[in-house]
């Protein structure tokens, strides 16, 4: 007995083993187009199994080789064995139609439109039907009879708002994914509707979106999917006060995690609003508490954001300064000093040295950190490559190589090793061994950090064209002599050595690099007005040298984040991307354009 039933076991696995071989041949030429190959094969299979899967299949592979005759004799044979499966209906409506009998065609159109019932799977399996067939008005028609059904109506809202997204008609779009977020606020489907507006939408259709979403919030004012789909709306139109409003409302009234207004400060940061970031960060650190999921990240986000702000702000004074140096010292003695809190550590640091002039504080800082046992390999490397620039600027040179050295040699692959060794690299170009920093710089062209790849790339062709086949160049000695002496904030040294340069050599040919080391070091100082002066000498003099791309990325950034001139801002970057498409500076230029432009840039 036990032997007949091994047998049959292993006849059964057989039959099976070949049954699979057979699907996967039947779909492989179905795949590639060999539909008369297909069509046999899925016959047999259903056939064999009578699975409406390879019926569905045969079906196709019969339409698509246009033997439509034979797809009709078949479905109808289907349909009598199976006239539950109602969707048959609209494939033999189509199969009329593709036949020249269209009368015909709409009668049974009609037909599975009409037998849909109350069932949710017939109106489904109809609506993906004429979906199929690109007929979507037709599957409009099946959601709508589906939504009077009694089913739960506001699932057939959503699948009605995609296919008008499909048809490009934003305005019922709108109106039938409203209706679903009405009538499911709670479920998640947010992000699929911000898609789709996202992709769909233009200026106009934004406005209309804003003023509906309103009318919605008036008559449903505890609707959260309404309140945060309309601070996406103002986001998307670049209106982020109003969206922060509207945001901040929503945390308070549901006493929420901070999720939406961190999101909200992540989204100004990239669009370079830092004003409206720190703003939404700080609202973090006001009202949420200490070990709350937002309040660490927000509080290094806000720090960071600020030194980009003292950047660019011409009235920040020493009191602002010391302020941000007491949230430092706050947040760190609330989470002491440890791996998770490097960054920390590294801000103050950071602030020290380049802020409040304090450069042996920031150099304590930062041994006081390297010397604990709780800091990871990683956050020591960063701590070694921030004090390797502080004994520079100390003028420490062999102390900084040292450290740059160490972390290249610890971190061979990755960009902490290749941040180490351009800092090498640009340590020997200080020093005017510039053969030797061209070496490094020309093994760092092809870098994972584009940052990095693309400084080594312009500083590597610098040194190629301002020595010509010189061996040694006193005018670029000179020169990188002024960078370093602008890196340790020397700024009057720097600039009587740049003006020795033109003194000295007369026919030197670093003009327009000149011009840029000066508008650095009046950048630096805040005297923005000199540093245009500089840029726009450059652009108008010397618009094919090797500093003119730069010249017209940076004016335009001090158009934008300066001078508030968006315009203008944008006329540059345009300029940048049209008339120098090879420069490393292009593809970000572009970016900044089109979000100048209102566009949203991932």
């Amino acid at each position: 007995m036990f032997k007949k039933s091994l047998s049959i076991y292993f006849l059964l696995l057989i039959a099976f083993s070949g049954f699979g071989q057979e699907n996967k041949l039947a779909a492989e030429y179905f795949r590639t187009g060999e539909y008369e190959k297909s069509a046999a094969l899925y016959f047999n299979l259903y056939k064999t199994s009578l699975n409406v899967g390879y019926f569905t299949y045969y079906y196709k592979s019969l339409l698509f080789s246009e033997k439509y005759e034979e797809a009709l004799k078949a479905v109808q044979k289907h349909l009598e064995r199976k006239p539950g499966d109602i969707q048959l209906y609209v494939w033999e409506g189509y199969l009329y139609e593709k036949t020249g009998k269209q009368v015909k065609a709409e009668k049974f159109y009609r037909k599975g439109l009409e037998m849909i019932g109350k069932e949710n799977l017939n109106v489904i399996n109809v609506a993906n039907a004429f979906l199929d067939l690109a007929k979507y008005d037709l599957a409009i028609e099946a959601y709508e009879k589906g939504a009077l059904s009694g089913f739960d109506k506001s699932f057939y809202y959503k699948q009605i708002g995609d296919i008008y997204s499909f048809k490009g008609e934003n305005d019922k779009m709108m109106d039938y994914y409203l209706t679903f977020l009405k009538e499911k606020p709670e479920i998640n489907q947010s992000g699929s509707i911000k898609s789709s507006f996202a992709r769909q939408l233009g200026k106009s259709d934004f406005l209309l979106l804003e003023s509906k979403l309103i009318t919605q919030i008036q008559e449903n004012p505890d609707n959260v999917a309404f309140i945060d789909l309309l601070s996406w709306v103002y986001i998307q139109g670049g209106n982020y006060e109003k969206a922060y409003r509207q945001i901040t409302a929503l945390d308070r009234r549901f006493n929420e995690d901070g999720n939406k207004i961190y999101s909200l400060a992540e989204d100004a940061k990239r669009a370079e609003q830092y004003q409206m970031a720190a703003k939404s960060y700080k609202y973090i650190i006001d009202n949420k508490e200490p070990n709350s999921p937002y309040y660490m990240i927000a509080a290094s986000n806000y720090l960071s954001v600020m030194s980009n702000l003292i950047k660019l702000d011409t009235n920040t004074t020493r009191e602002d300064l010391l302020q941000i140096e007491n949230l430092y010292n706050k947040f760190i003695g609330i989470y002491s000093v440890n791996s998770r809190s490097v960054f920390l550590i590294l801000g103050l640091a950071e602030l020290n040295a380049l802020y409040l002039n304090d450069i042996d504080k920031a150099i304590s800082l930062l041994q006081d950190l390297l010397n604990r046992g709780n800091i990871d390999i990683e956050n020591k490397a960063k701590a070694k490559l921030a004090l390797g620039d502080y004994y520079l600027i100390k003028g420490e040179v062999w102390e900084a190589s040292l450290l740059y050295s160490q972390v290249d040699k610890a971190f061979l692959e990755g960009e902490l090793g290749e941040i180490a060794r351009y800092k090498n690299g640009r340590l020997y170009y200080y020093n005017g061994d510039f053969e030797w920093a061209q070496i490094i710089f020309d093994i760092l062209k092809p870098a994972t950090s584009r940052m990095i790849s693309n400084d080594a790339i312009e500083t590597s062709v610098f040194i190629t064209e301002t020595m010509g086949e010189d061996s040694v160049s006193i005018t670029l000695t000179m020169f990188a002599a002024s960078e370093l002496l602008i890196f340790q904030n020397r700024f009057e040294e720097a600039m009587s050595k740049l003006d020795s340069i033109n003194f000295l050599f007369t026919d030197n040919n670093l003009e327009d690099d000149i011009w840029f080391q000066k508008a650095e070091i009046f950048r630096k100082l805040k005297n923005f007005d000199l540093a245009k002066k500089m840029y726009e000498q450059i652009i108008n003099k010397y618009p094919v040298e090797l500093k003119a791309d730069n010249a017209i990325f940076e004016l335009a950034g001090l158009f934008e984040n300066v001078y508030g001139d968006k315009e203008k801002a944008k006329q540059l970057y345009e300029k940048l991307f049209l008339d120098y498409p090879f420069s490393t500076l292009a593809i970000e230029s572009r970016k900044k354009f089109r979000q100048l432009n209102g566009e949203v840039v991932q």
